[in-house]
């Protein structure tokens, strides 16, 4: 029997979907769903990030200033400085990098499926709807239409490209090169951000998800250990490191990370993954246990006991909780950041739901509710890629996005500081103050706020008119 013939039978018949018209299909879906994001504004943390740092406006910079942290990403940077490119030349890369990530997402889970999901007559369709899914899913615009949340997509662009190199060398053992391949994209994936560590990882989920031996795939991967191992020593030979994870450690205690981030991953599931983004939530430490943390810690022991109830009726599904959560645990585990949660460090993890998503509308569209699976996916599609165009929007300039921002986090100071400085920049002295006058009625300790609420409206006694603190 011909290839071809083997895989329109594991397709219930049906001939497989074509790769160009698939990447085609992909490459069209982010292009509709950021071509509002091509002219973003800079943003936030992209002032320091851009227009500041000598290692991101020239190679020469760059240069200079190694040994530092993530130096691919800043390097990546500095080539788009160097070739003369400015904001718009920022956004069209990482849209670029968004659809390239959709692509990897798509070429892992073809190859995937057939073990993870073996009842699925169209694996094929599955794991093409799982990356469009992804592609359009408005959780994304923070990694990809706020210019720095690049450090995530070009660090999972390195991570996807590895996890397929591996699965190549697992495959076909005799080829060398693809043996040494996977280890080189993971190192190049920690060079961009170091919570890529968690890639080699992921093989270890598919091997125990699939009933493979864990034993025998340990040793397959020693050469992604001796990776970890060179970048352990790296970063302890590294001052910016010493600095990057000292700052963390400080941040706050144990028992306080541990409620923080069980209200972090409570904010994520609930909102972030159901769409509603923000790029300044409004997440506090809890000073006590309280209701919503029980809350919190009951919806995620339901993720990780649905993980292993799956594992042998619906492994798909099984897998899916898994990556999610592995690729959440750098960032949102035992070591503290500043911010509990923010939206972009769900764009890898985002890839494990629309996986379980898609393979629950392909299930379903095998049996009598193919029709209103169908259609139940494009209307899926449609609604994401609408909610991804409007949060685009809010990119567009800073007071839109801050505005949006103090929307969603009414009582967040920080908010009403970064909106009064997007007004004050653009010349609207009056909203600055209103702004300011916020900020400081939010939290009446915020030095920066009174400072520049005296340069915008010198001896300023005007009522905050603005939500109360609560």
């Amino acid at each position: 029997m011909r290839v071809t013939d083997a895989a329109a039978r594991s397709n219930g018949g049906a001939a497989p979907l074509c790769a160009s018209r698939a990447i085609a299909v992909l490459v069209a879906a982010v292009l509709l769903a950021y071509a509002n994001a091509f002219g973003a504004a800079w943003q936030f943390d992209d002032f320091a990030t851009f227009l500041v740092q000598s290692a991101t406006q020239s190679l020469a910079g760059w240069r200079d200033a190694l040994p530092g942290i993530r130096p691919l990403l800043k390097f990546s940077y500095a080539l788009t400085r160097e070739l003369g490119g400015g904001a718009v030349a920022v956004h069209a890369t990482n849209i670029a990098i968004h659809a390239l990530n959709a692509v990897l997402l798509w070429a892992l889970w073809r190859r995937w499926l057939p073990a993870l999901a073996p009842s699925l007559a169209r694996a094929d369709l599955a794991a093409l709807l799982a990356a469009v899914l992804f592609a359009l899913h408005p959780a994304a615009t923070e990694a990809v239409t706020y210019a720095s949340g690049r450090s995530i997509s070009l660090a999972a662009t390195f991570g996807l490209a590895a996890l397929l190199a591996d699965d190549a060398a697992r495959t076909q053992p005799s080829r060398r090169a693809s043996v040494l391949l996977g280890p080189l994209l993971f190192a190049l994936a920690l060079a961009v951000r170091e919570t890529m560590v968690v890639i080699a990882a992921v093989p270890l989920l598919q091997a125990w998800t699939t009933g493979r031996p864990l034993r025998a795939e340990l040793w397959r991967l020693r050469g992604y250990a001796v990776v970890l191992a060179a970048a352990a020593a790296a970063a302890l030979a590294t001052p910016g490191y010493h600095v990057f994870f000292g700052v963390s450690i400080a941040t706050r205690d144990v028992a306080a990370q541990a409620m923080g981030q069980l209200l972090a991953h409570g904010y994520l599931l609930t909102q972030t993954l159901a769409g509603f983004t923000n790029i300044d939530p409004d997440l506090r430490v809890p000073a006590a246990w309280s209701p919503a943390l029980t809350g919190c810690a009951v919806l995620l022991a339901a993720l990780v006991a649905a993980m292993f109830a799956a594992r042998r009726r619906r492994p798909w599904l099984a897998f899916a909780i898994g990556w999610y959560l592995l690729q959440l645990a750098p960032a949102n585990s035992v070591l503290p950041r500043l911010d509990l949660a923010n939206d972009r460090h769900l764009y890898l993890a985002l890839a494990g739901p629309m996986l379980a998503l898609s393979c629950g509308l392909a299930g379903a569209a095998a049996g009598r509710l193919r029709v209103v699976a169908g259609a139940a996916a494009l209307a899926l599609c449609a609604a994401l890629a609408f909610a991804t165009m409007q949060r685009n929007a809010d990119y567009r300039s800073e007071v839109a996005l801050w505005q949006a921002t103090v929307r969603d986090s009414p009582r967040k100071a920080r908010a009403w500081l970064n909106l009064g400085y997007a007004h004050r920049l653009a010349g609207d002295a009056a909203r600055a103050a209103a702004a300011y006058r916020c900020a400081l009625m939010l939290d009446p300790a915020n030095a920066q706020a009174a400072i520049d609420l005296d340069l915008v409206a010198p001896g300023d006694v005007s009522p905050a008119t603005c939500p109360p603190a609560g």
